[in-house]
């Protein structure tokens, strides 16, 4: 009887998923995965297990840890008892090793697996945040998770505690107020690493040479982020125009005026948009910052259509009042997706055109202090440029070049080699190759 009881018993387990470490004895790294997503009850108790991403479970080891020392505190969050694992081949409870502080003074948690016992709403429950290996072709793979179980008769809410947690523990983490950049890794894994400020330390709107409606738009995204916290929305502007007009260094001067007053996250490589806006939503008030962004959507119009269009779109509509910030580019407006451009997605569409030649000398010498290239730009070559209707970027590089030039050979004649080298760049930059037939023509020839 006691038998048939275990065996119906197990069999209950099993169809309900609760999944402990046996359930990793047939190495089903896929099925585990999957199975530990889903909001699972066992007979007695609600338990609710979840797969998270490895700056998650460090984040809510330091954040409980912080509740449970005081550093923090939570209105709705009371930790009663904390510990850890020694280790998963000595699996007995000791207090958690301290590995570092945080950028921010939090500790840092060194343990693999840290439980606690908590109240959360009134109610009791246990919380434990750990990782597992996996053996997968050979190959040792590890996956986090944290794990719910509700220990009290009205202790229901095991995957509301577990999200609650997992946003406090972001909220309260240092990627707040930092320059982030998120992406998507071979694995589809979320990949987040904090860039430094240090490359955009020189950037400037003083130095952006653009239409001053432009320039005042631009002041205006900036004003709005500084006072999000009275204004309450944010904005989404699209810059325009071809290469080297300023969209990516109005951007960049953006990033460099609003570091440590707004959570930065550039977006690089694939990106995940409902992971991007829900989490730049936490750490708001946030910037989102997307360069080419036709490359990344795509657009029906054109035929070049990417599966992220449709979580874009639904993430400028969305339910939630927009408190996002966005700055993205394109160097052709036409190749952004209709239902992306319209007004109500975007606040905005700057375009951006080739530079005025009353700002020709003003940009050169923003660029180089060498008196002897500034003197080479006289009115008439000023008047050549003009009529050749280049961009900034064209100005900046002649400059690079007789700067490198003026260094390797300061002697030689620096206006015969800047007319030669304005030429030789403009007919490679701007100038398109006769197309030319190749193969047989229908006559033989």
């Amino acid at each position: 009887m006691a038998n048939e009881f275990k065996r119906k018993l197990m069999e209950d387990v099993t169809e309900r998923n609760i999944l402990d470490g046996n359930a990793l004895v047939d190495n089903d790294e896929v099925n585990f995965i999957q199975n530990i997503k889903r909001n699972n009850h066992n007979f007695i108790f609600p338990l609710y297990q979840s797969k998270i991403d490895l700056f998650e479970y460090e984040f809510l080891k330091t954040y409980l840890y912080a509740l449970y020392d005081g550093a923090l505190t939570d209105d709705k969050v009371f930790i009663n008892e904390l510990a850890a694992l020694a280790s998963n081949s000595n699996p007995v409870a000791i207090a958690p090793r301290i590995q570092s502080t945080n950028e921010i003074g939090l500790s840092v948690i060194e343990n693999d697996v840290v439980y606690v016992h908590l109240t959360y709403e009134g109610n009791k429950y246990q919380v434990t945040v750990y990782l597992q290996s996996f053996i997968r072709n050979g190959n040792t793979r590890i996956r986090h998770f944290i794990s719910v179980l509700g220990i009290g008769t009205e202790s229901s809410k095991t995957n509301h505690l577990s999200d609650y947690l997992i946003k406090q523990s972001i909220k309260n983490s240092y990627y707040r107020n930092n320059l982030l950049s998120v992406r998507l890794d071979n694995n589809n894994d979320i990949d987040i690493s904090i860039l430094k400020i240090d490359e955009f330390k020189n950037e400037s709107l003083d130095e952006i040479y653009v239409p001053e409606a432009i320039k005042s738009e631009l002041e205006r995204f900036e004003m709005c982020v500084n006072n999000f916290e009275e204004i309450g929305y944010g904005l989404r502007y699209l810059l325009c125009g071809a290469p080297g007009t300023g969209k990516t260094k109005s951007v960049r001067s953006l990033i460099n005026l609003l570091y440590g007053k707004v959570t930065v996250l550039i977006a690089s490589g694939d990106t995940d948009f409902k992971f991007m806006f829900d989490f730049a939503r936490l750490l708001s008030p946030a910037l989102i910052c997307m360069d080419d962004l036709d490359l990344i959507t795509g657009s029906r119009e054109n035929g070049f259509l990417t599966n992220t269009l449709g979580s874009f779109l639904q993430e400028l509509d969305g339910f939630e009042k927009n408190n996002v910030f966005l700055l993205a580019t394109t160097n052709d407006k036409c190749l952004i997706d209709k239902a992306a451009s319209r007004p109500g997605r975007f606040d905005m569409i700057l375009d951006f055109g080739k530079i005025h030649i009353a700002d020709y000398l003003k940009l050169i010498n923003s660029v180089t202090k060498n008196e002897t290239v500034i003197n080479l730009f006289d009115d008439e070559l000023l008047s050549n440029l003009k009529r050749k209707n280049v961009t900034g970027a064209f100005i900046v590089n002649l400059i690079k070049q007789l700067e490198i030039k003026y260094k390797l050979d300061a002697e030689s004649d620096l206006k015969i080699y800047l007319n030669n080298l304005i030429e030789l760049s403009y007919r490679g930059f701007y100038k398109r190759t006769e197309e030319k037939e190749f193969g047989f023509k229908l006559n033989g020839e």
